[in-house]
């Protein structure tokens, strides 16, 4: 990282830009503050994403963290870094990008998860995500399918594999865009 703090966004002012357009202008801004590194969204558009949950206030930075910013991943490194707080941003894996009706059917299944007061979160079921979506209970099924593809979920995960696509929803962010 140059200098004490980086903007990551779309603009070409940006310390690190990325052309996406999921991305705001001003996305996100990683600073050194002493011996941590934070990390906070500049008001994005479709939010960042810190290891799966919303960046919602400035969060302290640790070795192996993953930032999910528009269709991009940036993970954080300090490993073998001169300096304790050095860190590399690579941006060079691009994220999973969803359409408009897959992250609708992405933000449905994981919708128990991130209801008020949720105690032990849970998949939506598939009856439940049709109503959400206003769609049969086999055009639900279809669109979960082609999630888990996308996704790279094993077809044979049996009663498993909503929990397993939810995961990955929620350690990518992709119901937060």
């Amino acid at each position: 990282m140059a200098g004490e703090r980086t903007v990551v966004g779309r603009s070409p002012d940006a310390d690190l830009t990325l052309d996406d357009e999921a991305v705001s202008w001003n996305h996100l801004e990683i600073e050194q503050r002493g011996q941590v590194l934070m990390a906070a969204d500049l008001d994005s558009r479709n939010g960042t994403a810190l290891n799966g949950e919303p960046l919602d206030r400035p969060r302290r930075l640790r070795d192996g963290d993953t930032l999910i910013v528009g269709g991009h991943r940036l993970e954080i490194s300090t490993a073998g870094s001169p300096t304790p707080v050095a860190a590399t941003v690579a941006a060079g894996e691009p994220g999973v990008a969803l359409n408009e009706e897959e992250r609708a059917t992405a933000a449905a299944l994981v919708a128990p998860y991130r209801s008020e007061g949720a105690f032990a979160g849970r998949p939506a079921t598939r009856a439940e995500i049709a109503e959400e979506l206003h769609v049969s209970e086999r055009t639900a099924q279809r669109r979960l399918d082609a999630l888990a593809a996308k996704l790279e979920v094993a077809g044979d995960a049996g009663r498993d594999r909503p929990r397993q696509i939810a995961a990955r929803v929620i350690e990518l962010g992709l119901d937060r865009r």
